[in-house]
């Protein structure tokens, strides 16, 4: 009777299916790694911006600690034992005044947002390989946000830029800076070749282009350049103590264009009465300043209920308004502790990653 015996397998076949499972790990790291690696240092710089905004230290620890105390928060709300934007042990931001400086290579500019698409990215100084790894790119040459002139920003158009597809005329755009907050109006998108440098000269308007490769979904170097233009319609100047801190540095006080504070962006007409009409559009998660000593900060939002977490920080009262469950066009009403003047907050829309509204301020 014959036995058939089960051969193991060779020394090269099982040297070759190690060597195949290797590769296929190493694959998924580095997918998952060139994914990840962006998104960390995306929000890790967001969350250092914000702290020296509010004149807040910045280390890793302190990052760490408060992503840990978020993860926790979103487990506690999840299983029912906390609120959403409960937190046990709140932090209030400080606002404290800023200097700027020269801006290095590869140093922080700010944060460019387009609410109606989600997309936040931080920008740093120049287009090195380095730089645009990890965030969007000020042209060097162009304008810096409060000069005069075109602001030029680049960025990849497989991750940071990749949304750019869907830009449509009348977007807003919003560049927030140590020196205020830049807002931009879409005028125009344009396919032009890489040898077209025209886009980056300035024109008749104070203005914000926006570059990236074309198409969007192509194997390779892409062949063109996608171009985004945006007028500037309003700019949002920092506190009076940011103002003095500013002056004597890169950009003297008469090279800067002296505009009032405006709406974001001014669609609607001012009230009639002398009140003060200021639009805003913030990003879940973030704070942006609104006028001078008056800070809001999105917790979160439930677009099912319409409603709002988060928190107002009024100076030079040093206090703090929380807003929890606040609902739209129910407005926030409040007075000034030095003049006596009336403010409201109106929350006028909650989206999946922003919230719209305006603010309004008694003459």
């Amino acid at each position: 009777m014959r036995i058939r015996t089960r051969t193991r397998p060779s020394r090269l076949r099982r040297w070759i299916e190690t060597l195949l499972l290797v590769a296929g790990i190493a694959g998924v790291t580095a997918y998952v790694g060139s994914r990840a690696i962006p998104a960390v240092w995306q929000d890790w710089e967001s969350w250092t911006f914000d702290r020296n905004v509010h004149g807040e230290a910045a280390t890793v620890g302190e990052y760490l600690e408060d992503r840990a105390d978020r993860i926790v928060h979103t487990i506690r709300t999840w299983a029912g034992i906390e609120k959403p934007g409960e937190q046990a042990h709140p932090k209030p931001p400080r606002p404290a005044p800023h200097r700027r400086r020269a801006i290095p290579e590869n140093g922080v500019i700010g944060r460019l947002t387009i609410p109606r698409l989600g997309l936040s990215v931080m920008v740093r100084e120049g287009v090195a390989s380095k730089t645009l790894s990890l965030a969007a790119g000020h042209i060097p040459g162009t304008a810096l946000p409060g000069e005069r002139g075109n602001v030029a920003v680049a960025g990849h158009r497989d991750t940071l830029f990749r949304s750019l597809k869907d830009i449509r005329k009348d977007d807003v755009i919003e560049f927030q800076t140590l020196d205020g907050r830049f807002d931009y109006e879409v005028g125009s998108t344009e396919i032009v070749t890489p040898k077209d440098v025209g886009v980056l000269q300035p024109g008749r308007e104070d203005e914000l282009t926006l570059v990236t490769c074309y198409p969007f979904y192509y194997v390779g170097s892409a062949p063109d350049r996608f171009i985004v233009k945006a007028r500037e319609i309003s700019e949002v100047p920092p506190t009076l103590e940011v103002r003095q801190e500013i002056q004597g540095n890169v950009v003297p006080p008469e090279e800067r264009r002296a505009r009032p504070a405006a709406p974001t962006p001014p669609r609607k007409p001012a009230p009639q009465d002398g009140t003060q009409r200021i639009g805003f559009s913030i990003p879940l998660h973030h704070s942006r300043e609104l006028a001078p000593g008056i800070s809001l900060g999105i917790s979160d939002a439930d677009t099912a209920r319409q409603d709002v977490n988060g928190w107002m920080w009024l100076m030079p009262d040093h206090r703090t308004i929380w807003l929890k469950s606040q609902r739209t066009n129910d407005p926030v009403v409040f007075y000034s502790e030095q003049s006596g003047k009336r403010r409201e907050v109106h929350i006028t829309g909650i989206g999946r990653d922003s919230v719209t509204g305006y603010l309004l301020l008694a003459n």
